[in-house]
């Protein structure tokens, strides 16, 4: 039976890098407050991004988080199998998850990002193509951190040495092959018919058949995080100097742009935001 509440129980959705994780350190140390007081209201905080499940893994320990979590932009969800009190559908067992598989195999994508580099000739470095040394180098990462992120499932991330047209070339192409493009802010990213929007999707049925009554808050930095943002109640987009804003579909709920990135901010917003709903600002005010 579904656990009812009088207000409805709130549930973040975060991405990491550049937003909770500092995209050079990869510290998440100032958010430290925000992250205690999640903790101490019993707020489920799901981390959702473009990293792989043994990197999501390091980091949810590394952070005390016992929550389900989205990998690889939406490819699979994964569940701990006694998290919910009730059965429902998923995919497959696995290592004490249930998982939620929405993406292609990454066999799968290498083979069509080749396909892509010799069909436009354009200079393109998969993951697969990088040894742990260049991952090293690229993201900053320890030898055993640039390893998880070689365990690639459901994405393949891939950088292009040449002009900036060259990226709209490259999405096109991937497009025709049946593909999606994304970009996260770091590296470009091939992948199949998913994203963090479908996988909130599917989490957000869970939380409600668990809690019968919930509010939902996602934070991203990066274009990949847009599909989230447009899965929730409170979407809170965190904007770098020169970035972009995105086109808001017509209905959705407006989203609160916040200028910078990265703990510190995000330390900010969601204190602000639990702040308001403590003193009972209301459920739909932003907090902003």
């Amino acid at each position: 039976m579904p656990s009812m509440t009088t207000t409805p129980k709130v549930i973040i959705f975060t991405d990491l890098d550049g937003t909770l994780l500092d995209r050079d350190t990869y510290s998440f140390a100032p958010a430290q407050p925000a992250l205690d007081m999640i903790r101490k209201k019993g707020i489920p905080l799901v981390f959702s991004s473009s990293k792989t499940r043994a990197e999501m893994e390091l980091y949810r320990e590394r952070a005390g988080n016992d929550h389900p979590f989205i990998a690889e932009n939406g490819g699979a969800v994964f569940v701990p199998s006694h998290y919910f009190s009730f059965r429902f559908p998923y995919d497959r067992e696995r290592d004490g998850y249930r998982v939620f598989e929405l993406g292609t195999l990454h066999v799968k994508l290498v083979e069509t990002l080749n396909v892509v580099k010799k069909e436009t000739g354009i200079s393109i470095k998969g993951f697969s193509d990088l040894s742990k040394e260049e991952v090293f180098s690229l993201c900053g990462l320890s030898g055993d951190e640039a390893e998880f992120a070689r365990k690639r499932e459901y994405d393949e991330p891939f950088i292009i040495e040449g002009k900036e047209s060259h990226v709209d070339v490259v999405r096109r192409k991937i497009e025709e092959k049946g593909m999606q493009y994304a970009w996260g802010g770091r590296f470009h990213h091939i992948l199949g018919n998913n994203d963090k929007g479908k996988a909130v999707g599917i989490l957000k049925g869970l939380y409600e058949n668990q809690f019968f009554s919930i509010s939902t808050l996602g934070i991203g930095d990066s274009p990949n995080d847009y599909p989230m943002l447009a899965a929730v109640d409170h979407p809170f987009l965190l904007r770098g100097q020169g970035s972009s804003l995105p086109e808001v579909p017509p209905g959705e709920p407006a989203w609160v742009i916040v200028d910078g990135t990265g703990p510190a901010v995000w330390n900010k917003v969601i204190l602000n935001f639990l702040g308001c709903r403590r003193n009972g600002s209301g459920g739909d005010d932003r907090c902003g």
